[in-house]
C-alpha cells in the first residue's frame, strides 16, 4: 500500500480529525528544498525558510499529568513524536495545521502513523473555523482538560510565524473560557434556575406544544429584531415588511416596536430577575396576537399577566430540561436552542420553526457610534443612570467591525457573538446581518435591510395569529405531573443516602506518611468507590445539570494531581471528593425540596 493511501486510512479511522477538503497545492512537491549540505529549507509566502528539528524543553510535556496540549505544525513529525512519547497515556495532543500546503506534502510525505493514537487529533483548515472546531472538542470529556492547557509550537512556526502562534492562543483561551461559562456559574446559580423552572411547572399546561411548531413557516422569511444601536436608522423600513415575514422580537425593543406601529409576532424573554418584568412587562399591554416564546425559568408575573399565547420550548441540550422531557412523557421536537441572551431565544426559535432566510436587525454586539450608545433609543437603556450602573464594572475590548476595522465592545458581547457564529455554521443556515452596523459575524450574508427585504421579503404571508390559533397546547393534566414528581422525590431521597454513606467512607480515610503500600492501595480502593457516584451524576440528567460546576472543578482540580501514590497526592484527592460528595448531597437535598414544593403546588 502506498504510503498516502496507509496514512489516508490511518486519519479516516478517528472522526475527531477536522480535515478541509483536500485541494490540488500547486507546487506542493517543490515546497521543501535541500542545499548541498543537507539543510532543509520551506517555502512560506514566497520566501524560503530554514527548517529543522529542534524539541523546545521549556513546553515539553509532564508526562505524570493529564494535559491537552496544542500543537502549532505538522511537517516536524520528529518533534510530534517527541510530545507523544513524553506526555502521559492520558493526555491528548491536538495537531492545528492551518497551511494546506504543508498539510499536503506531509500527507503525500511522511509517515503519520502516530495518528493510530485515538488521543492524537488533527486540525487541517482554515483557522477561520478553528473555533467551531474547538467548540465541538470541548464538547467531549475534554472540557475536563481545560485548566491543564499546554501549547507547543513546532520550529517553523515558533521561529518565521509567531502571529498565528498568537493567533492559537487567543482563540483556544476565548473558546475555553466560553464554554466554561455554558457550564454554569455556580451551584446557587443552577438552583435558583430549577427553582424557577418548578415554579412556572403549571404554565406548561398553557403553552402552545412547540414540537407542533416545528417547521410551521418553513422557508419563510423571519426578522430577528434586537435593540442594538444600528436599528434606529431601520425602523421605518421595518415598517414596511410587517406581513412579509415572520417578526421575532427581543423583550428589549418590544414597547418602542408596538409604539412604532410595529406588531411583532412573537417576544422573546429569557432573564428570570424580577427586573426583567419591571422593565419590559409590568404595567405595559401588548397586543393580544403577539405570542411570547420563553423558558420556564422565567418570571412568574410575565406568565400569569401576558395577554397572548406563551410558547415554552424545553432548551435544547440542557440535562435539566432533557430530564424534564423524559419524566413528563413530552415527544417530538419541543427543544429549541437557546443560547445565552434573548436575541439567542428569538434566533434558536426562527431556527426551530423553519424560518429562512433568518434577517438579523439591531444584532450590533458592539457599542455605537460612541461608547455611550449600547442600545436603540426607546428602551430602558435611555436612562443613562441605568446604563452607566450595567456597563461601568465591563472591561471593553474591540473586535472585527460590519464595515472592517475594529469597533468597541465587551467580552459578554463577544460570546454572544460566538454563539450565533457557531449556530450558522453547525446548522448551514442561510443568515442576513441586516444590521448594518456593529461586529461582523461570520458565515452570514452582509446587506442593508432594504436590500433584504427586496430579495426575501416580496410576498403576503398569512397572518400569523391564524396559524397560532391552529396549534394545540402541550398534552399534560396536573395529577398526572403531580404523580411524576412524587417518583422522582423518591428517587432523590434513596441517592442521597448512597452519597451520605460514601462521604462518611471518604471522611474517615486517615491517611499519613507512614501507610505501606499496600495500605495505600486500599485507600485508592476506597475513594474509587465515588467513581460510581460520579457517574450516576453523569446518569441522571437534572442532576448533572446543577452539579456541573463541583464536577468540572472536582476534575480539574483531580487532573492537576500528579499520577502518583502517595499519601500527599491521596490526601488531595481526598479532600477534593469530599467537597464534591458534600456539595452533592446538599445539591440532592434542595432537589428534593423544590420537586415537593412544585407538586404541592400544580
Amino acid at each position: 500500500m502506498k504510503l498516502l493511501d496507509r496514512n489516508i486510512q490511518v486519519l479516516s479511522r478517528n472522526s475527531s480529525h477536522w480535515i478541509c477538503e483536500q485541494k490540488e497545492e500547486r507546487g506542493s512537491e517543490d515546497l521543501i528544498h535541500r542545499d548541498g549540505e543537507g539543510n532543509e529549507f520551506i517555502q512560506y509566502k514566497n520566501e524560503m525558510f530554514l527548517v529543522k528539528t529542534e524539541i523546545e524543553k521549556s513546553s515539553r510535556p509532564n508526562p505524570l499529568k493529564r494535559e491537552l496540549i496544542f500543537v502549532m505544525g505538522i511537517y516536524s513529525i520528529e518533534e510530534i513524536q517527541k510530545l507523544i512519547q513524553t506526555m502521559s497515556k492520558e493526555s491528548f495532543l491536538i495537531i492545528i495545521e492551518p497551511n494546506p500546503a504543508f498539510f499536503s506534502y506531509t500527507l503525500n510525505k511522511r509517515d503519520l502513523s502516530f495518528f493510530r493514537n485515538f488521543n492524537v487529533i488533527l486540525f487541517a483548515d482554515e483557522l477561520s473555523n478553528l473555533s467551531i472546531f474547538l467548540d465541538k472538542i470541548f464538547s467531549t470529556s475534554l472540557i475536563y482538560y481545560l485548566k491543564n492547557i499546554r501549547f507547543y509550537f513546532t520550529y517553523f512556526y515558533r521561529s518565521y510565524a509567531v502571529d498565528i502562534c498568537t493567533y492559537l492562543v487567543r482563540v483556544v483561551k476565548e473558546t475555553a473560557k466560553y464554554k466554561a461559562m455554558l457550564f454554569g456559574n455556580s451551584i446557587e446559580d443552577s438552583l435558583t434556575g430549577f427553582k424557577h423552572n418548578m415554579k412556572n411547572l403549571h404554565h406548561l399546561v398553557n403553552s402552545k406544544d412547540v414540537s407542533c411548531l416545528k417547521n410551521l413557516f418553513k422557508n419563510k422569511p423571519a426578522i430577528v429584531v434586537a435593540a442594538g444601536p444600528s436599528l434606529n436608522k431601520n425602523i421605518d423600513e421595518l415598517k414596511k415588511m410587517k406581513s412579509k415575514a415572520v417578526i421575532i422580537a427581543v423583550d428589549t425593543i418590544a414597547k418602542r416596536l408596538c409604539e412604532e406601529g410595529i406588531i411583532p409576532d412573537f417576544i422573546c424573554s429569557i432573564e428570570r430577575d424580577k427586573e426583567t418584568y419591571s422593565y419590559f412587562y409590568e404595567n405595559k399591554i401588548y397586543p393580544s396576537e403577539t405570542s411570547i416564546v420563553a423558558p420556564l425559568l422565567l418570571y412568574p408575573e410575565i406568565f400569569n399577566e401576558f395577554a397572548g399565547d406563551i410558547i415554552i420550548p424545553m432548551r435544547e441540550n440542557v440535562g435539566e430540561y432533557i430530564w424534564l422531557q423524559q419524566i413528563l412523557g413530552l415527544v417530538g421536537d419541543n427543544s429549541i436552542s437557546l443560547g445565552l441572551s434573548c436575541a439567542h431565544v428569538a434566533f434558536g426559535f426562527a431556527e426551530h420553526i423553519g424560518a429562512s432566510p433568518i434577517i438579523l436587525v439591531g444584532q450590533d454586539l458592539a457599542f455605537g457610534d460612541s461608547e455611550e450608545e449600547s442600545h436603540a433609543g426607546g428602551t430602558i437603556y435611555d436612562n443613562k443612570d441605568f446604563t452607566n450602573e450595567v456597563f461601568s464594572a465591563i472591561n471593553k475590548t474591540y473586535t472585527e467591525g460590519y464595515y472592517g476595522g475594529s469597533v468597541p465592545t465587551t467580552d459578554i458581547w463577544i460570546n454572544f457573538r460566538k454563539w450565533f457564529e457557531i449556530e450558522i455554521f453547525n446548522e448551514n443556515m442561510i443568515v442576513v446581518n441586516a444590521t448594518e452596523g456593529g461586529a461582523k459575524i461570520e458565515s452570514t450574508i452582509q446587506m442593508s435591510l432594504k436590500e433584504a427585504a427586496e430579495q426575501y421579503c416580496s410576498q403576503d404571508m398569512v397572518p400569523v395569529k391564524e396559524v397560532m390559533d391552529t396549534i394545540a397546547e402541550y398534552p399534560l393534566k396536573k395529577e398526572q405531573m403531580r404523580s411524576i414528581l412524587k417518583k422522582q422525590r423518591e428517587k432523590f431521597i434513596s441517592m442521597k443516602l448512597e452519597f451520605e454513606k460514601q462521604l462518611e467512607v471518604v471522611k474517615g480515610l486517615n491517611i499519613n506518611n507512614s501507610l505501606s503500600e499496600k495500605q495505600l492501595l486500599k485507600i485508592v480502593e476506597n475513594l474509587s468507590e465515588t467513581d460510581d457516584l460520579f457517574e450516576k451524576v453523569k446518569e441522571d440528567w437534572l442532576l448533572r445539570h446543577n452539579l456541573q460546576p463541583i464536577m468540572m472543578s472536582s476534575m480539574w482540580n483531580l487532573y492537576a494531581i500528579e499520577q502518583t501514590l502517595s499519601s500527599s497526592n491521596l490526601i488531595a484527592n481526598r479532600d477534593i471528593q469530599m467537597e464534591f460528595l458534600t456539595v452533592s448531597v446538599f445539591v440532592i437535598g434542595e432537589i428534593i425540596a423544590i420537586i415537593e414544593e412544585s407538586s404541592n403546588n400544580l
